[in-house]
């Protein structure tokens, strides 16, 4: 099972989903310079000039416009861009869920992936359990493949899109640990599997959130979640084998 620690081994830190699926943004100096504007009077003059209170009087009601203005704006309501949600790549619905954390050139991912593809499949059919994908970018190709899973999920029509999707790049990064991007557009296209470009940083700030509210550390890890006071985490093959089926258990009740 591969570790986040192995990772600090050689590399001194700990990689989130923020910091290594983003590029670095552009960095640019926002030094602004700011001038001190004085009134062309004294204090004394203040005090006992008609023409100074006047511009006193002027100035206020000015910056009491500006705050009015102000407020009435901020009341309003949240811009759609702030209030649209991440478009999360997940499968099926119900009362439980269950959060897949992976890396695809893990290996006793590469080894549960069979198994855990047809299980997936049984739930998402049973709709009874909401199922979501997380990558951990363990390995140094992980950001790019899972890039291309989300484009795939987002453009997906069903939750059999997305799994094809994700099976088929385990199945690349299990023969072909050097596949760069073109390889990934080759192989999607070859399997008629569609896919969208859009901006990422929502969804990777979404699921590194969730890799930070559970706080996970390895990989292959199962979270189910069956209430807000009953969240079980497997870890490792048999760990997780042994979870699922416990949690296939609980949806054949529910029919």
């Amino acid at each position: 099972m591969r570790t986040i620690m192995e990772i600090l081994h050689f590399l001194g830190h700990v990689p989130t989903i923020s910091s290594a699926f983003t590029l670095s943004a552009d960095r640019s100096d926002l030094h602004n310079s700011y001038r001190r504007n004085r009134f062309p009077f004294t204090l004394r003059q203040a005090v006992f000039s008609p023409s100074a209170c006047r511009t006193i009087l002027t100035i206020l009601i000015a910056v009491l416009g500006s705050v009015i203005v102000s407020f009435s704006f901020s009341g309003g309501a949240t811009p759609a861009y702030g209030a649209e949600k991440p478009r999360m790549p997940s499968i099926g619905s119900g009362p439980y869920e269950l959060y897949v954390f992976t890396d695809y050139f893990c290996g006793p991912c590469q080894a549960l992936e069979r198994e855990l593809n047809i299980t997936l499949r049984e739930l998402m059919v049973r709709n009874s359990v909401k199922i979501m994908f997380i990558d951990l970018p363990l390995s140094r190709q992980t950001a790019l493949y899972n890039r291309y899973f989300l484009y795939a999920a987002h453009a997906a029509d069903s939750g059999r899109d997305i799994l094809l999707a994700r099976q088929e790049l385990f199945a690349l990064a299990g023969r072909d640990a050097a596949a760069d991007e073109k390889k990934i557009v080759r192989l999607f296209k070859s399997r008629n599997i569609t896919f969208k470009v859009y901006d990422l940083k929502p969804v990777h700030a979404e699921l590194n959130r969730i890799i930070k509210q559970f706080k996970i550390r390895s990989t292959p890890t199962c979270v189910v979640k069956y209430s807000s006071t009953d969240i079980r985490t497997y870890r490792g093959v048999f760990e997780i084998r042994n979870g699922l089926a416990v949690l296939r258990a609980a949806t054949a009740r529910l029919k």
